[in-house]
């Protein structure tokens, strides 16, 4: 297999953790956890037109997140099947949020999801690549 070498920078607290979860799993390469991250990153990002199934995982600060995140999800209720809110604290929040539609729009949801103000996670799960008929 062919390679390209990259050299990357972390928080020094993101690169002990990395580096004793490496420990404690034994883990000989750490290449492979950046390249699968990375492909996971690029799959859940990438444009496409297929109709998929996920879900959006969203952890953030109720009191910052809460408006701008119901004019969204109005705006996009159409792909949205189901929402299951837990209230962590009384100031942090997780929601699942079931989906189903172009991958394109999913992923703008999405991304468009992780720019409110107080959102500390923002991630589309892709479930089912596409619909068979």
């Amino acid at each position: 297999m062919s390679a390209e070498k990259i050299s990357i920078s972390l928080p020094k607290e993101l690169y002990r953790e990395l580096e004793d979860f490496i420990i404690r799993k034994g883990i000989p390469d750490r290449s492979k956890i950046f390249q699968i991250a990375l492909r996971n990153y690029l799959d859940e990002n990438r444009d496409g037109n297929e109709i998929i199934y996920g879900i959006i995982n969203l952890v953030y600060d109720h009191e910052e997140a809460s408006e701008a995140l119901t004019e969204i999800q109005h705006e996009y209720n159409d792909s949205i099947i189901s929402t299951l809110h837990l209230h962590v604290s009384e100031k942090i929040c997780i929601e699942a949020i079931a989906v189903k539609g172009e991958k394109r729009k999913l992923v703008e949801l999405n991304n468009k999801l992780g720019q409110i103000r107080g959102i500390l996670k923002a991630r589309l799960l892709i479930s089912f690549p596409y619909e068979k008929t």
